[in-house]
């Protein structure tokens, strides 16, 4: 860490003696600038005949406002809320940006990305610089990642036990947006003091983590571009487990001096890699994305792990771009590693086009296929339970679009069918199953008013050996803008018929209303209200109705 600040300290002063003197220009500015918006919610919320899903009222408060000093800008974001609790992660955000040339500050609450495998979207409280000196690309984070949570039995409300994380990031790199070479390495560590009590209902444990990747870009002509992301992972998963012998032949062992190894410490590697060639009339990617079991990071959310993804998606753009047909073909496979009972093997194709066939009729269709198949691991798939399947999708959707001088009025289909076939005949009749959607959209505007009236209708089925499930909904809309358009009025309203194996199951009701009203430049308001009627055809069914009435004030400077 103190040799990753030595270099950005040095790269800082070269790159400073060239730019320093654009700092003469700073007379010329206003010495204070602000603007932006805040904005207050508020929102009420009543149900009879089911318990609450949410509480009765909720409020908060958001604000962006930018501050200019001489020129220095300096974004501040925040929000707060009558959410924000002691014994959850922090819902009540503040961040501070201030930006000047080539120096990018972040103070408070930041979720950069820089790379998919390393630091990528997680948030954290603390410190952040991003310095782009000519085509250095130069970053380095150090904050909170998590606030320590203590298990709470009793709480009626949902709380995960987490223990308190700190974290930091560098990123050094070299190029431009379009072609770069940046190398990004994080750790972050779990206080294991940070809880009174270990969480005993929960399984949270005190983790360590050191990760280290490289992210490419690369545009080696106007048509030819490459994308790589490799990435190496290091995790401990629990700090308290037992310690490896120092004649331990781990891997992970010849890292201990960089973070914390035992018993419970594991490396994993992650790649993907996309090379594409873009010209006039058609585009073709290749991809390869490889993703290693257990493979984490602190500094992203989510992976989803042991997978590997071999992908070509050719496109192709004809008659002035009002054809345009894509399609896709990939490989899909798990256990990379050879440790799970069953390797499972997919295939997934889509082919879909776009065609503006005139100014007045267009038409859309997509089918995709995805097929799957269990294959031998670990031991040997039993044929009486073996996995192999093919699901398929079909859409059309034709539209209808009329201008006129005094009206517009738009016609849109929407048929889709879904279903799976089960190639094994021991349990095809437990998973096989067909979807069928057609979907009917109808809109008129009277250009001189702007009073938009439309029409929908719904008819959804589907069909199992199990059960036979219908729903059959038709809908309106109305929206007029008023007082010089300052007002804007919506109004929906829908009905809803279910059938349950061809008998009836529930009735339901739905209306809304959104009002907008802009006072001037500065001042606005939104008042939205929704209704919900759900009656239950059946005995042991469930009969109730809710409202949700939310109003918001908007300030913009």
């Amino acid at each position: 860490m103190k040799n990753i600040i030595i270099v950005f300290f040095f790269l800082l002063l070269f790159s400073g003696s060239v730019k320093a003197q654009e700092l003469e220009t700073i007379g010329t500015q206003k010495p204070f600038e602000i603007s932006g918006a805040f904005t207050i919610f508020n929102s009420y919320y009543h149900v009879d005949g089911i318990d609450p899903r949410r509480k009765d009222y909720t409020w908060y408060f958001t604000g962006t406002p930018l501050i200019k000093i001489y020129g220095v800008e300096i974004p501040l974001s925040f929000t707060v809320s009558e959410q924000e609790r002691s014994f959850r992660q922090p819902f009540n955000q503040f961040c501070i940006s201030p930006s000047y040339k080539w120096v990018k500050a972040h103070l408070g609450y930041t979720n950069l990305t820089w790379s998919p495998f390393t630091w990528s979207g997680q948030t954290a409280m603390g410190v952040a610089v991003e310095l782009n000196p000519g085509k250095f690309r130069l970053g380095m984070l150090y904050g909170r990642l998590n606030r320590a949570v203590e298990e709470n039995l009793i709480s009626p409300e949902v709380q995960t036990p987490a223990y308190k994380r700190m974290g930091y990031a560098a990123r050094i790199g070299y190029g431009t947006e379009s072609s770069h070479v940046d190398f990004i390495v994080l750790k972050a560590k779990d206080d294991e003091t940070s809880l009174k009590s270990i969480p005993q209902n929960t399984d949270v444990l005190p983790g360590e983590n050191l990760v280290a990747g490289l992210s490419s870009r690369m545009k080696f002509t106007q048509h030819l571009f490459w994308d790589a992301d490799v990435a190496t992972s290091i995790y401990t998963r629990d700090l308290r487990a037992l310690p490896l012998s120092d004649d331990s032949n781990s891997i992970v062992n010849s890292f201990r001096s960089f973070l914390t190894v035992n018993t419970s410490s594991s490396m994993y590697n992650s790649y993907q890699t996309e090379l594409r060639y873009e010209a006039k009339t058609y585009k073709i990617k290749a991809k390869y994305r490889r993703v290693e079991p257990d493979f984490q990071s602190m500094g992203a959310y989510y992976f989803q792990t042991d997978v590997e993804n071999i992908t070509i998606e050719p496109s192709l753009y004809l008659m002035k771009n009002k054809f345009k047909l894509l399609a896709s073909f990939g490989h899909q496979r798990d256990n990379l590693l050879n440790k799970k009972s069953f390797t499972t093997k997919r295939i997934i194709g889509n082919l879909g086009f776009d065609w503006n066939i005139s100014k007045v009729f267009g038409l859309n269709a997509l089918y995709a296929n995805y097929s799957g198949e269990q294959n031998k691991g670990l031991k040997i798939p039993n044929q009486a339970t073996q996995q192999s399947f093919v699901s398929q999708n079909m859409i059309v959707m034709p539209r209808l679009t009329f201008v006129k001088q005094k009206i517009t009025h738009f016609h849109t289909i929407v048929a889709n069918r879904q279903w799976l076939t089960d190639r094994n005949p021991n349990t095809a009749n437990l998973t096989e199953y067909q979807v069928d959607n057609l979907n009917y959209n109808s809109s008129i505007i009277i250009n001189k008013t702007g009073l938009t009236f439309g029409i929908n209708y719904l008819l959804s089925t589907f069909d199992s050996q199990a059960n036979y499930n219908r729903l059959d909904g038709v809908g309106i809309n109305f929206s007029k803008p008023f007082f010089k358009n300052k007002m804007m009025t919506t109004l929906t309203a829908n009905g809803t018929k279910q059938k349950l194996n061809h008998e009836p199951y529930a009735d339901i009701l739905n209306f809304s209303l959104v009002n907008t009203f802009k006072f001037n430049q500065h001042h606005g308001l939104t008042l939205t209200g929704v209704y919900i009627d759900n009656k239950s055809k059946i005995p042991a069914g469930i009969t109730f109705n809710e409202y949700n009435i939310d109003l918001g004030y908007t300030y913009t400077f």
